[in-house]
């Protein structure tokens, strides 16, 4: 009849009292997750195909697992036995990496169920079914079946069946199996908290097993392994091969810290496997063997199981430092990708929270840009174009002086020139400027007097000589919106996150920015109107400069006619030629009254102009870019601005896309988990030192006088480094 439970009984070997307060450390560390995040202790048996490694696993858990002479073991199994204060039993499968979406959901899915010891067999044909292990298929597989017990009776262990070690390919095994097999093991065999049972066979010479060489790389002191040596009975009795087997039982052939161990197994092809009378039958054999000339705590499963105690115990002690060192390394690390996701904002109130932080840095950061000073960190070296483009008041100010420049050298429509002609051209001669002028005198004519020029032809005169002003006060418009532009990147990037940074602009700078750009043109548009209608002005230096036009063209006809006048008179002048000086100084009287009309309108289009060129100056800077584009920039998101924030609004911009979502809950949970591992460890620490709990318990090896056998010494086994955490907080306990 069938057993209907699982034997776990052997396990309790184990446990034993000593080791009780450390087991229950690792049991909690288990309970609270840990092993998800760091490796714990657990006990992996490896060895070649068909060492007898399943048989050494079973005997030491008393659970079946698949043991035949031919290829069995296909994937790793890890069997998880935990304590909960109700009995269960749950069986899954974590895929390998390299499974595709489909086969991940559909390997994550599986379940089965266990009822007896024959479920428990049965289990594996069903895993490989379900893996895809056929005889068409690749012969191993990167999957790991993970068998969960719990109860209250249970150890806190992981027992790991591995796959055993090829030596090369065959017709049912390719290149690539062998390759998989051994980066399998050595991914189990290279954790440092790892026990390895180095299981060998005594069918074959040890020295061509492949298990020896991968201990030796991966546990080169060999603190870690145990060497097991599986089914003796096949020896002969007095043969050399069972000398030289037993000779490598004595730690003479090939040396491990924790020496050999020789078990015989139950020869399942005479019967299925029996716990109950499995040790009192390889004692039996033992009896009746040369083996039984090795120390009796180097044969024998009952022995091992002590062996495998105390080893475990020593392992959890000596590798509790390195552990909470390990624990506060990925502590550290998880909280610097939390501060890399930046603030949590799963709720409404959350990312308005997150939107008027934020708020508050962005509107004195760019009030300050705008006004000064640049006391802030973020402004940086002035020096440097980095920090000089932040700087935003200084930028458009030397903006503004590089305009009003611009203006006032290329401003004109045309250059007037006194002599020449020019090849520019812009350029023209006074002349040359009154002959259009008076075209356009005759063209325009009202009902003025003769003589005296149309004011609107004043203004359509100067409309056209001040054409250059509207696209010159484009192009700063252009550059101060885009100076701003810049600063509200270099802000936002100081205070955000990328992807949200991309958001706010998206969804609120941007839609901002263009409204201001387009304010500003609306009002050069307006401003640029004026110059369309006839002038006018209160501002006396026009009138001073009409004058000063005339006076100076008056001086200069008046120069010339007395030069002519002194060129006549040789001799000097004399009294007589009082009139001819009094005659000098009037000016000369235009004949033509439409050219004296051109020169009037050209005198006072040159007077105006330079009295609105310097209005035009002025206005650019202080109704379009200060008013339209500097001054709204701090308001734009401040926290007025947020609190007024329609929900949508906020979502669009401060909610966390779905990948950051799983991955902040990813590591939140770790870090409370790490944290819970943390306190579980110094928790130990201290009441370790209270109990004063400081002495090293032996190894379980032979001792030295039995055999030749060592255990490791206290200064033989490697130290991990101890944290700062640990020794602060046993200094906590001592004060």
């Amino acid at each position: 009849m069938a057993s209907t439970i699982i034997d776990t009984k052997p396990l309790q070997f184990l446990n034993s009292a000593e080791q009780t307060e450390l087991l229950n450390v690792v049991d909690e560390l288990r309970a609270e997750g840990l092993s998800d995040f760091t490796s714990l202790p657990q006990l992996i048996v490896c060895g070649d195909q068909s060492s007898g490694k399943s048989s050494v696993l079973q005997a030491i858990s008393g659970l079946v697992f698949p043991s035949k002479d031919n290829l069995c073991t296909r994937f790793a199994t890890e069997v998880i036995l935990r304590r909960a204060a109700t009995k269960g039993l749950s069986v899954s499968i974590m895929p390998g990496q390299d499974r595709s979406a489909v086969d991940r959901e559909r390997l994550l899915d599986f379940r089965y169920a266990i009822q007896n010891t024959e479920d428990f067999a049965a289990l594996f044909d069903k895993a490989k079914e379900v893996m895809g292990l056929t005889d068409h298929s690749s012969a191993f597989s990167k999957d790991i079946l993970r068998v969960e017990i719990s109860g209250p009776s249970q150890p806190q262990l992981t027992l790991v069946d591995l796959p055993g070690l090829i030596h090369s390919e065959s017709k049912s095994l390719t290149t690539q199996d062998v390759e998989l097999v051994t980066e399998l093991v050595k991914s189990y065999m290279k954790n440092p908290r790892s026990i390895i049972l180095a299981v060998i066979t005594a069918k074959n010479d040890f020295s061509n097993q492949i298990i020896l060489k991968r201990a030796r790389e991966l546990d080169p002191k060999g603190f870690r392994t145990l060497g097991i040596i599986t089914k003796p009975d096949t020896l002969i009795q007095g043969s050399v091969s069972e000398t030289s087997f037993l000779s490598l039982a004595r730690n003479e052939e090939f040396e491990f810290t924790h020496g050999w161990h020789v078990v015989k197994n139950q020869d399942t092809a005479k019967g299925e496997f029996n716990p109950a009378n499995r040790d009192s039958e390889e004692d039996e054999w033992f009896a009746d063997s040369n083996f039984k000339a090795l120390p009796s705590i180097s044969r024998g499963v009952s022995r091992l199981r002590d062996r495998l105690s105390k080893m475990l115990f020593n392992q959890i002690r000596e590798q509790l430092p390195g552990l909470m060192a390990d624990i506060e390394k990925e502590k550290t690390d998880c909280r610097a990708k939390l501060e890399e996701l930046g603030q949590s904002r799963l709720t409404l109130e959350e990312q308005r929270e997150y939107l008027l932080d934020i708020s508050e840095g962005f509107e004195k950061l760019c009030t300050d840009a705008i006004n000064g000073p640049y006391n802030d960190p973020f402004f940086g070296d002035g020096v440097a174009a980095e920090g000089y483009e932040k700087r935003l008041r200084a930028v458009v100010r030397n903006m503004q002086i590089e305009f009003a420049e611009t203006i006032r050298t290329d401003g004109e429509q045309w250059k007037i020139l006194e002599e020449g002609p020019s090849e520019d051209e812009r350029c023209r001669t006074r002349a040359q400027a009154i002959e259009e002028i008076l075209s356009l005198v005759k063209r325009s004519r009202c009902k003025e007097l003769p003589g005296l020029p149309n004011p609107m032809l004043v203004a359509e005169v100067f409309r056209e000589y001040s054409k250059p002003w509207e696209e010159l006060a484009r192009q700063h418009i252009d550059k101060v919106w885009n100076a701003s532009r810049v600063l509200l990147e270099r802000v936002v990037d100081h205070l955000t996150e990328p992807d949200l940074g991309d958001l706010l602009f998206r969804f609120l700078l941007d839609p901002l920015m263009d409204e201001f750009l387009r304010n500003a043109q609306t009002k050069l548009v307006e401003l640029n109107a004026v110059r369309g209608k006839a002038p006018v002005t209160t501002n006396h230096y026009f009138r001073d400069t009409v004058t000063k036009l005339r006076r100076d063209r008056d001086v200069a006809s008046m120069t010339l006619k007395l030069r002519q006048l002194f060129d006549r008179s040789p001799h000097g002048l004399t009294s007589g030629n009082i009139p001819d000086i009094i005659l000098s100084a009037y000016p000369n009287v235009e004949p033509d009254m439409d050219r004296a009309a051109a020169e009037d309108v050209f005198d006072y289009m040159t007077a105006f102009y330079k009295v609105a060129m310097k209005l035009f100056i002025d206005n650019i800077p202080t109704l379009v870019t200060e008013v339209m584009l500097l001054a709204p920039i701090s308001r734009m998101f401040c926290p007025k601005v947020v609190y007024k924030m329609k929900p949508e609004m906020i979502a669009q911009i401060a909610s966390e896309s779905e990948e950051k979502k799983l991955k902040r809950e990813e590591l939140s949970r770790k870090l409370k988990t790490l944290e819970s591992g943390w306190g579980i460890c110094r928790r130990h620490v201290v009441r370790m030192k209270a109990a004063g709990a400081n002495t090293r318990l032996e190894n379980g090896t032979p001792k030295s006088s039995d055999s030749k056998v060592t255990a490791p010494t206290n200064h033989e086994i490697a130290k991990p480094e101890v944290p700062a955490s640990y020794q602060a907080a046993k200094l906590e306990e001592e004060e």
